[in-house]
């Protein structure tokens, strides 16, 4: 009789367009290797296919709720995500790990989320760092953009009008520019709008593509365009899904910035069961 292989439940989510991989951790037999996992899930055509794998588990320390942690497509642990917070928030709601009140633990410290049906939003503990007009090496020379640290790097290159082809040959080697940090950055093309609107592609490090959107490349982009003196808060971030995110913050007289919350869809898209590499 063959031996049976072990599988693991999951759900799928997605937040503006952005895919995840959800697994509650408090129904977990074993824990697996999660780097090894997300890497073999996570990839397109041969598993299930998403932006990233996140593990939500309940706590009852360290002032949380529920502890979130988030592994990219090629296996790399990292320490935040906009709308993968956003979409373990609904997760945990909707598995009862809490209620639809909640803060959450992540390695970029405590958020705290707010669940209202599909809608959800964050707000985070910890405030951006911003530089205006930094060059970086670029594949014709330098480029000029905002860099956001935010729990990840971002770079922000502000145009007049947003491309209408593939970004990837673009943003890449900005992705890999040596003044960044050393992991690189996620890259941002934004175009603003008006004073509260702005429309966004992004390139995010890890799935080494575009992606429909990306929270905290949103909230950085909204918070280095209010710096350059273009937008004020609140900034509806039109992503490439056509889904809208709303950036809320306030800007202090030091100008740094602080309250800053997120707010878009989550929603569910299956739920189901894969083998274990």
């Amino acid at each position: 009789m063959a031996e049976s292989v072990p599988v693991l439940r999951f759900s799928k989510m997605e937040g503006a367009g952005n895919d995840f991989i959800l697994l509650n951790g408090a129904a977990l037999e074993v824990v697996p290797d999660l780097s090894a996992l997300a890497a073999a899930v996570c990839a397109r055509r041969t598993s299930v296919g998403a932006d990233g794998l996140i593990l939500v588990e309940p706590v009852s320390a360290c002032g949380a709720d529920v502890r979130v942690r988030f592994w990219n497509p090629d296996g790399e642990e990292v320490s935040t995500c906009g709308n993968g917070t956003r979409c373990a928030a609904r997760f945990a709601a909707l598995e009862k790990l809490t209620s639809d009140e909640m803060v959450i633990d992540t390695l970029g410290g405590h958020i705290a989320a707010r669940v209202s049906g599909a809608t959800v939003t964050l707000r985070y503990s910890a405030e951006p760092t911003v530089e205006l007009d930094a060059a970086v090496t670029g594949p014709q020379g330098p480029r000029s953009g905002h860099r956001v640290e935010i729990g990840n790097s971002h770079f922000v290159i502000q145009l007049e009008r947003l491309p209408e082809g593939p970004i990837e040959s673009e943003c890449r080697p900005l992705r890999h520019a040596p003044e960044l940090d050393p992991a690189g950055a996620n890259v941002h093309l934004v175009e603003v709008v008006d004073d509260h609107a702005i429309r966004i592609r992004s390139y995010e490090r890890g799935v080494e593509a575009e992606t429909l959107a990306c929270g905290s490349g949103s909230m950085s982009s909204a918070v280095a365009l209010c710096a350059a003196g273009h937008v004020t808060s609140p900034v509806a971030v039109e992503t490439r899904s056509g889904d809208v995110l709303t950036i809320r913050f306030e800007r202090r007289d030091d100008g740094g910035f602080t309250l800053l919350e997120l707010e878009g869809p989550a929603r569910p898209i299956f739920t189901g069961h894969v083998p274990l590499p």
